[in-house]
């Protein structure tokens, strides 16, 4: 799922969330890389790199940290939430970002 969701404009991660790569794990890097070979590079501190080569895993607020995730709202609040999103009348990137950023847990 990563590798289709990272690409969008708003990515909301809980204290849930599992960030993992395991087929790094069993050596097979060329789909996950192929994938991964995007947005990876582009997180600081070499952080993809190190992610890619030992198959690591991130969990919750560490996405938000790693520039995975845009967002951090605590899972409870997903259906309120999902609910709001539903309701905007007239949605478009600064809505939506607006109700995230009152969703937002930092």
């Amino acid at each position: 799922g990563v590798g289709v969701s990272v690409h969008g404009h708003f990515r909301v991660a809980t204290e849930k969330t599992l960030f993992a790569m395991p087929e790094t794990a069993i050596g097979e890097y060329f789909n996950r890389l192929s994938r991964g070979g995007y947005f990876l590079p582009r997180l600081s501190g070499k952080l993809g790199y190190y992610l890619a080569l030992t198959g690591c895993r991130l969990k919750g607020r560490d996405v938000l940290k790693a520039g995975i995730a845009t967002h951090f709202v605590e899972s409870e609040k997903l259906p309120a939430l999902e609910k709001d999103l539903i309701a905007l009348k007239s949605p478009s990137k600064d809505t939506i970002a607006d109700l995230l950023n009152s969703y937002h847990k930092k």
